[in-house]
């Protein structure tokens, strides 16, 4: 599979800038990260820990860590030509240690394969001393939504 020039272009442009920057997804917004590096099938990102994202125990939610790592895996995909837009069918994600408050936080995302029908994507969060403290498998599906 070819990788996609424009998409790796704008993305290389917005190196140290908000990962959201030409993102159309509010929810990459509210995430708040930076995008440290992109390539065909890799990005990697920044994201600080903020108290909005904090469960009861003062760790980030793991809900929050399962979207990071699901948007991580999902943008990354574009970073290929592909005709249609792709959705996640299934998440796997092994919670391994957790996240306080003001931790720096990088993930790094891997495509595996693209299929005229499925992806397989994995996607990992690190925090600031290099230890890992989640990761995910995904399978995306094709839609029927053409890439404009």
């Amino acid at each position: 599979m070819q990788a996609n020039e424009q998409i790796l272009a704008f993305l290389n442009q917005n190196i140290g800038k908000k990962f959201s920057e030409g993102n159309p997804n509010p929810i990459t917004t509210w995430l708040d990260g930076i995008l440290l590096s992109a390539e065909k099938g890799s990005i990697t990102a920044e994201f600080e820990v903020r108290a909005d994202q904090l469960n009861h125990a003062g760790v980030m939610h793991g809900g929050i860590i399962s979207t990071i790592l699901d948007e991580m895996m999902g943008v990354t995909l574009i970073t290929y030509q592909i005709e249609h837009l792709y959705v996640t069918i299934n998440l796997y994600v092994d919670f391994l240690y957790g996240a306080k408050l003001g931790e720096k936080l990088k993930a790094v995302s891997q495509v595996y394969r693209v299929g005229k029908k499925i992806a397989n994507v994995e996607a990992k969060l690190y925090n600031e001393s290099g230890q890992l403290i989640a990761k995910a498998t995904s399978n995306l599906a094709a839609t029927s939504v053409k890439v404009s």
